[in-house]
């Protein structure tokens, strides 16, 4: 029984880390590392021998390749960015004479790149397409991805956004991070440019913030196995990132990793799945033996994973999460509680002295048909606004949920009073009318706040700015100064980027709250 077979039968959901191989696989000239720097360089210097005349030196000074390529990255970002500022590189990246991103210090090669790799296109080959097919097949097979790609390939193409993106480590074990449906951007992202991890100081903080990743590694680990595609077996960075994750396991994990821990490499023209005994020596120097598949024929690996039948989708069982959760955290922090609801994985942490206790095992419609919608937490009705992810019936959010809600709050409901007859001596109706207006979201003493606050003549340059805004209520403020040269889509996308950045703060945040007022009024009542 090969090593694909073994995993198939523990029929538990793998969690892929893919590597650069992957996108250049099914991306049309996607460029290796090595590639990627010797463009870069060109952009301001033509002369391919002062790039080897830089590399040469490297190599007299015994750097191995992954310290070779870190130390280019540091040396071409350096002149990269002061050919930019001296106008010998044009970026169309914003506003062409003055972009808004370079006051704000983001680096000019660190957006080339950015739009380098977000404009990378699929390879068109046949045989490839199929193959690709195949791989997207994968997505309720698959429980999470962790990937050091700067490209949109895995979100865009194959798991068709419906997995969660987080990119900053800081994101890994954030209130917004369930460990399943997950795709991890452990060395950046083309969508966010800062973080690209390029330079060796890049690669010196992450290595000082590594536990983070494998942190995350052994929470994912604990439930699946990790198959690793899209490395070469010599990749420096991610052999040391195997070592630390094998270093924290207990002999008890160790002695059944073979089936845990499988390696996909690439050999041209391999149509087998050749399997080869591996062993990695971890930092305790403890040797750890493993299965490496040799093969060009991607296809068979995806066909056999295919195989794995979950009795629950990843993305169900990550809604199912989420809902459990974010009732779990209003109910426990209200006074006035009578119930709670609680996932069981919940229970370890939470103090249940003073609180009776109600555990519901099913898809979220049903609990929310049995015990009502009056236990739905505020964030959940922002998150339905925004995403229209949740499903809620209308009538039983409009009787139940919000038929006593007080003029003075600030909550999105026109979606869910849209069509209803609300009664006009109702709280609901009074406010209605006191919010059916951009005008009434932002009032004039709000306006008076906003004095101060940017204008912009376009969505880019505002998105810009939020993105570098400090804190919640800048990025907040800044929508709602610029809010009526905003298309529907536009906010849309606004209020997404500050729901997801500033989880912790969005309710405490009445600016936030506005930015999706506004949303729902103008998409469900103007």
């Amino acid at each position: 029984m090969g090593v694909l077979d073994e995993i198939v039968k523990l029929n538990r959901t793998p969690v892929l880390f893919v590597g650069s191989g992957i996108s250049k696989r099914y991306l049309y000239k996607y460029p290796s590392w090595n590639e990627l720097l010797e463009m870069s360089f060109a952009k301001f210097e033509p002369d391919t021998f002062q790039y080897q005349k830089h590399i040469d030196a490297c190599k007299r000074s015994k750097m191995s390749e992954f310290e070779t390529n870190a130390y280019m990255g540091t040396l071409i970002e350096e002149e990269f960015n002061k050919a930019f500022f001296d106008r010998k590189i044009i970026l169309n990246i914003g506003n062409r004479k003055n972009p808004s991103w370079v006051k704000r210090g983001i680096s000019p090669y660190k957006m080339f790149l950015a739009d380098f790799f977000k404009k990378q296109k699929l390879n068109t080959s046949a045989e490839l397409v199929d193959e690709l097919d195949k791989l997207k097949k994968l997505k309720n097979k698959v429980s999470a991805v962790i990937t050091t790609n700067y490209d949109t390939f895995l979100e865009e193409q194959v798991f068709s956004k419906d997995f969660k993106v987080l990119v900053r480590q800081h994101e890994l074990f954030s209130a917004d991070s369930y460990d399943i449906a997950e795709i991890y951007k452990i060395h950046g992202s083309a969508t966010d440019a800062e973080s690209i991890i390029i330079t060796k100081d890049d690669y010196d903080y992450f290595k000082e913030s590594r536990k983070l990743i494998i942190a995350k590694m052994l929470t994912l680990f604990a439930e699946s196995p990790i198959v690793f595609m899209g490395y070469s077996f010599t990749d420096e960075d991610v052999r040391e990132i195997i070592e630390d994750f094998l270093s924290c396991l207990s002999k008890e994990q160790l002695t059944d990793i073979r089936k845990h821990f499988i390696f996909i490499s690439f050999k041209k023209g391999e149509k087998r799945l050749i399997e080869i005994e591996r062993t990695i020596t971890t930092k305790n120097n403890v040797e750890i033996p493993f299965v490496e598949i040799q093969t060009d024929n991607y296809g068979a690996v995806y066909e056999k994973l295919g195989e794995i039948t979950p009795g629950i989708s990843p993305l169900r069982v990550r809604e199912t999460r989420k809902v459990v959760k974010t009732i779990v955290d209003q109910s426990m922090s209200s006074v006035d509680a009578q119930s709670i609801i609680v996932g069981i994985d919940d229970l370890v942490d939470m103090d249940l002295s003073s609180k009776p206790l109600a555990i519901a095992i099913g898809y979220k419609e049903n609990i929310l048909n049995k015990y009502g919608y009056g236990l739905l937490g505020d964030k959940l009705i922002f998150e339905d606004a925004i995403y229209n992810n949740k499903g809620f019936d209308a009538e039983a959010m409009c009787y139940e949920r919000l038929k006593n809600i007080a003029i003075t709050r600030l909550m999105p409901v026109f979606k869910y009073v849209k069509g209803q007859e609300i009664p006009k001596d109702s709280k609901l109706h009074k406010y209605i009318e006191a919010h059916n207006s951009i005008e009434k979201i932002i009032s004039k003493n709000v306006a008076k706040t906003l004095k101060n606050v940017p204008a912009y003549a376009g969505f880019d340059d505002l998105y810009d700015y939020m993105k570098a805004a400090p804190n919640c209520r800048k990025a907040a403020m800044a929508v709602l100064k610029n809010i009526k040269m905003l298309s529907i889509d536009d906010l849309r996308r606004a209020c997404k980027h500050i729901f997801e950045k500033y989880p912790d703060e969005f309710l405490h945040d009445t600016n936030a709250e506005r930015c999706v007022l506004c949303l729902d009024l103008m998409e469900n009542y103007l």
